[in-house]
């Protein structure tokens, strides 16, 4: 990982504990590694009554009792569904920050991580594939277009990173943006 990305995003990431202001927590792990900077993307396995059932995500999901901080929810998180252990395997660099879900009644907190060793991805069944992706691939223009959902019987075209079979969208899609903002400033 190029020493200016990362010491582009430590200086524009907070380090300090993120509060829920009276909705639940979540928190997903943004994983930055490599050369050329790639983080990991999870395309969500396809489950009946999920929400984010078959969406392209970072690793993550809600805090439980046993998390001390949303960065711990984000490395459990990370080990339950990809297999890997951040603590053990990349460097904390900080949080991106509150971001409301579009139901508002969650607030999920990027944790961004840059990993510092090899590591080896196994699914469990919340996942039903992932990649590394491009962070370049993920800033450039000719990959944005529309994704089309229906909400209330109303269709609305999303804006989105198409990459292949991977269409980011919604909250995913706000991170990335915010990511390749703080990354260009």
């Amino acid at each position: 990982m190029p020493d200016q990305l990362i010491l582009s995003m430590s200086r524009k990431l907070s380090k300090s504990e993120p509060r829920p202001a009276g909705v639940k927590f979540a928190s997903v792990a943004v994983i930055l590694r490599g050369v050329v900077p790639q983080t990991l993307l999870i395309k969500r396995a396809e489950k009946e009554g999920d929400p984010w059932s078959g969406q392209v995500a970072f690793p993550g999901g809600k805090m439980q009792s046993g998390d001390r901080t949303v960065r711990d929810t984000a490395v459990r998180e990370t080990r339950e569904e990809v297999g890997f252990n951040l603590s053990e395997s990349a460097r904390f660099l900080g949080y991106l920050g509150l971001f409301r879900t579009h139901t508002g009644n969650m607030d999920v907190v990027p944790s961004v991580f840059a990993l510092e060793k090899d590591v080896e991805v196994t699914l469990n069944g919340e996942v039903s594939s992932c990649r590394w992706v491009d962070f370049d691939l993920l800033a450039n223009p000719q990959a944005r277009g529309a994704h089309r959902i229906t909400r209330d019987g109303v269709p609305l075209d999303m804006p989105a990173i198409i990459i292949g079979q991977y269409v980011v969208w919604g909250l995913t899609y706000r991170i990335i943006q915010l990511i390749v903002e703080k990354s260009t400033q």
